[in-house]
């Protein structure tokens, strides 16, 4: 158990690069249309039909598109959900992500269905919005296909639709001075080359084998892409790989009937060999194999790191495995061969999950380990003890100076078309947090929120709870002590709880004074009922509105939090020693 203390990035020479798909909507369309099961998901599949491996009518039909796993958010369409592109956009931020690299190594120009206009549209209108109110989102990326030729006609047409939109500009990934794209350059025009930093997508997992070429993949223990004057430029880092003896399909088994390609488990210290691709007994869910990965790329200490990847999601059924894969050489089994993706293990998405072997793990993973490879450390300010009164009026707060600040315009609105008979509907957006404050005196530690727009009134259900984790040496549910304003609410008063263990309360102060008005809320609760009576405070807050609790991942998807997902705000008088 941890607690993830929010902390904001500040512009750095090393740069994270996240490998981010538009395509579910478009590429399972064709699922949709001839498979009312659409769309499928393996890992449950299988789960739920042990015979899956051995039958094959159970799963789709052939090259239609499945889901290893269903995404946090749902099956969306990127076309036609702005409340998935504003909570991907938060997330990445919040996790240090500069820009996403979009996969466009399915296109081969033409403005076929593959261009995934639509798509990408709604996220750059999307970006543009949330910028506009003062919100964050990723610098955006694309990666053309691999050859010359057909590289050439996409990268063209994206020049021609969005590139030469000046709204955009301010949007684009830069680098050495010029948006950049990964493309092969041999036959891009010259107004493109003048235009972009262009480097090679390399279409292979082995190390690169010129210059000016980007890995997207790449097997442990990784080597630099470099250019003549840096040898160091790009390193990439990988949740999993498909390869066993050679380039592989994710659902490879050997003669035996072992799954035998590198997933989420895999480590050069050892692996599981197992015939069931969605077996407990991986631990898919600690990451061995993106966190060997990444620890190999801050050894390196490249310019960029481009992670492999983050919301991929789908591959299709092949029958026919093409020659190019080891699994040719066996019998195609009876549940088919899936490239790119398959089960928890044999996957490589970032992204929440529902399934309950990963949920948010490797969004966790991939926070602290960019924050070690750009070297974010804790950080404090001088705070000087001040008392606050308890009575709506708020002016002694503007002699507090620390202040926590929250994304606004992020409340939880959504209704959405998503994958086949799939329609998202969220309206538990109510309060949406702006500003926080916290100060304290010798009895009390003092809080202060502040919302955009007029804080609802206190009956509402889950109203403006305050958590607070003191000690992972006390009992907790999911690390917080305390909470306020779960129950026993009323005017001007209201009750602090401390945990049991898990989600099991008991109110230790039914007295906590409290103040609201217009869209700012007051309260003080005092220090010896925390156990906060050292001179050197040291604890961490999140505020939350209408989050249903039955789910730590509901932080992600309700409501509104502050700060947002699992993060948490750190209230600290001390030196931090990190």
């Amino acid at each position: 158990m941890k607690m993830y203390e929010y902390q904001s990035f500040q512009e750095s020479d090393k740069k994270v690069l996240m490998f981010y798909h538009l395509w579910h909507g478009c590429f399972t369309e064709s699922a949709v249309n001839i498979d009312i099961h659409a769309p499928r998901n393996i890992t449950r599949t299988i789960k739920e039909n042990r015979d899956a491996l051995n039958n094959e009518d159970i799963l789709g039909p052939y090259i239609s598109y499945h889901y290893w796993g269903e995404p946090l958010f749902g099956y969306y369409d990127l076309a036609k959900d702005e409340y998935v592109i504003r909570k991907h956009a938060q997330m990445l931020t919040d996790g240090g992500v500069d820009g996403i690299v979009i996969d466009y190594s399915n296109y081969m120009g033409g403005r076929g269905k593959a261009y995934t206009k639509n798509e990408l549209t709604n996220l750059l209108e999307t970006y543009l919005k949330m910028r506009e109110e003062g919100n964050r989102t990723p610098d955006v990326a694309i990666m053309c296909t691999w050859s010359a030729e057909e590289g050439a006609r996409a990268a063209n047409d994206f020049y021609e639709d969005f590139y030469t939109k000046d709204k955009y500009y301010d949007l684009w990934f830069k680098w050495e001075g010029k948006p950049l794209i990964l493309v092969h350059p041999q036959k891009i025009s010259y107004e493109l080359k003048d235009f972009f930093t262009t480097r090679r997508p390399y279409p292979f997992l082995t190390p690169v084998d010129e210059e000016n070429a980007w890995p997207w993949l790449s097997l442990y223990p990784q080597k630099c892409g470099y250019t003549k004057d840096n040898p160091k430029e790009v390193v990439s880092v990988g949740i999993a790989q498909n390869w066993s003896d050679s380039l592989d399909f994710f659902s490879a088994r050997d003669e035996k009937g072992h799954f035998i390609t590198r997933g989420r488990s895999w480590s050069s210290k050892g692996h599981k060999l197992l015939k069931d691709p969605t077996s407990s007994l991986y631990e898919s869910h600690k990451g061995a194999n993106f966190n060997e990965c990444f620890e190999r790329a801050i050894e390196l200490d490249p310019n960029v790191i481009f992670v492999t990847g983050f919301n991929e999601w789908i591959a299709a059924r092949f029958k026919n495995v093409p020659s190019w894969a080891r699994m040719s050489k066996d019998t195609t089994p009876p549940f088919g061969a899936f490239c790119d993706a398959f089960t928890t293990e044999f996957s490589r998405d970032i992204e929440p999950t529902r399934e309950e072997e990963l949920k948010d793990s490797f969004y966790l993973m991939l926070v602290e380990n960019v924050r070690r490879y750009k070297r974010v450390e804790s950080k404090t300010d001088i705070i000087v003890p001040i008392r606050i009164e308890i009575d709506g009026n708020f002016e002694d707060w503007d002699g507090v100076e620390n202040e926590y600040h929250d994304d606004v315009n992020d409340i939880a609105n959504r209704h959405a078309q998503g994958i086949g008979r799939h329609v998202y509907v969220n309206t538990t957006g109510r309060n949406d947090f702006k500003l926080m404050k916290v100060a304290y005196d010798n009895d009390y530690i003092f809080f202060f929120c502040e919302t955009v727009s007029d804080i609802t009134p206190y009956t509402d259900e889950n109203w403006m709870n305050l958590l607070l984790h003191v000690s992972f040496d006390r009992p907790h549910w999911e690390g917080y002590n305390f909470i306020v304003n779960r129950t026993g609410v009323r005017n001007n008063h209201t009750t602090l709880e401390k945990s049991l263990g898990g989600f099991n309360w008991e109110v230790v102060d039914d007295k906590i004074p409290y103040r609201v008005k217009g869209n700012k809320l007051e309260l003080a609760i005092k220090r010896n009922v925390l156990g906060v009576c050292d001179k050197d405070i040291d604890f961490m807050f999140k505020w939350c509105d209408n989050i249903k609790y039955e789910d730590i991942l509901n932080f992600y998807t309700d409501g509104d939090t502050a700060p947002n997902g699992r993060f948490n705000f750190r209230f600290c008088t001390k030196e931090v020693q990190t």
